[in-house]
């Protein structure tokens, strides 16, 4: 990993921690359910710099967060699995394929989510972990719907953008 890189998947992370403890602080705890600011410098960096710094960005960010106490330990147990599934794949597709960048997000946001619903129904039937009953978790996920929206529209268009600025496809991969 060059020095750059380094640097920006660095900068992602910070965006990851300030950004959801910024809409926390604003608007309370459920907002950051409500638009997953969390998920924008995930998808965003692991399309620019790769699923190893998508990786990288997606766990120190949740990791940070839950030490600071948001999310909490059980949100932020599954959080780390979805995140770093979005991380992997839409880096990999995006990154490393260059499959087009609508494409790569939401073929991540599915999978991300799936394995996410996945986690906390293990979390649920092996750990005895207090989560909602299966309908309840989709639910969870269905309050998440203005975040993916708005997702949907700035990931694109940003990490297009930031490729066009940064020369991403030469200096950074």
């Amino acid at each position: 990993m060059n020095t750059k890189k380094m640097v920006l998947t660095a900068l992602f992370v910070a965006i990851g921690i300030v950004l959801p403890q910024s809409l926390h602080m604003m608007g309370g705890s459920n907002l950051g359910s409500i638009l997953l600011p969390m998920h924008l410098p995930v998808f965003i960096g692991a399309m620019l710099l790769g699923p190893v710094s998508g990786v990288i960005i997606a766990v120190v960010s949740v990791l940070t967060g839950m030490m600071i106490g948001m999310p909490p330990l059980y949100i932020g147990i599954y959080m780390i699995f979805e995140l770093s599934v979005y991380a992997l794949v839409s880096g990999y597709l995006s990154n490393n394929l260059r499959w087009n960048v609508i494409v790569s997000f939401g073929i991540a946001k599915v999978l991300g989510m799936l394995v996410g619903l996945l986690i906390i129904q293990l979390m649920i039937g092996v750990l005895g972990v207090s989560f909602p009953s299966i309908f309840g978790t989709f639910a969870m996920f269905a309050i998440g719907i203005p975040g993916i929206i708005i997702q949907s529209i700035l990931v694109p268009s940003t990490v297009i953008l930031l490729r066009k600025q940064l020369h991403t496809n030469e200096s950074l991969s």
